[in-house]
């Protein structure tokens, strides 16, 4: 018998490509009834990012236009609504997205926040963690 040692891979997994993310939100502009009832294969890289930190998300979303990044907020409600074991609570990265759209002048948006509060069980979308 052998004894070793084992260390956690702390590394964040690759980012996810900007052709995934407008993927992402080319389903996020569908109506939310026709929103797929699994994730497609090619959104995986996705599930891998639910829950980076803000800091990790930045880069990936500073690029992206307003509109997109709309796009994305409703993607990420209706994917942690949907498809099991893409919740993220307090980290979904439609908190992040809303934190990037702020000195855009495009959040808080109301029409916005009601469509998020209407499609999702999260307590936390889109505002995040009050306490944190």
């Amino acid at each position: 018998m052998s004894l070793g040692t084992w260390t956690p891979d702390n590394t964040a997994p690759q980012p996810p490509t900007r052709d995934t993310l407008i993927q992402a939100a080319t389903l996020g502009q569908a109506d939310a009834d026709f929103f797929p009832a699994q994730a497609p294969d090619a959104l995986n890289e996705l599930h891998e990012w639910m829950k980076q930190p803000q800091s990790q998300w930045q880069p990936e979303l500073e690029p992206l236009e307003t509109e997109t990044l709309i796009a994305l907020v409703r993607f990420f409600t209706l994917a942690e609504q949907h498809w099991a074991g893409w919740e993220a609570g307090d980290k979904n990265p439609a908190i992040w997205i809303c934190k990037t759209l702020k000195p855009r002048g495009a959040f808080p948006d109301v029409e916005l926040t009601r469509w998020v509060k209407a499609h999702t069980d999260n307590r936390f979308l889109p505002y995040g963690n009050p306490l944190a």
